[in-house]
């Protein structure tokens, strides 16, 4: 039997990671315009992208898990 409390909360608790790695992206970018040392850059570089790419896989796997691509995907084929 599909427990719905169990998915809905699943879900929370994804939304919950992708909100706090949309933050982290966002500092990220903001100590990356704020940087100036050399060294420094090369580091808030790394980090950015870092940020960048965990939010794109839990916004992916966020949408797998509600199905939303795939209904898209579906509503493409019509």
């Amino acid at each position: 039997m599909f427990n719905f409390k169990a998915h809905n909360d699943e879900i929370e608790e994804m939304l919950e990671n992708l909100k706090n790695a949309h933050n982290e992206w966002k500092q990220k970018e903001k100590f990356f315009q704020e940087v100036t040392d050399p060294d420094l850059v090369d580091i808030a570089i790394y980090e950015l992208e870092a940020s960048k790419i965990k939010y794109i896989y839990l916004l992916k796997k966020l949408k797998k898990e509600m199905g939303i691509g795939k209904a898209m995907a579906d509503n493409k084929t019509d």
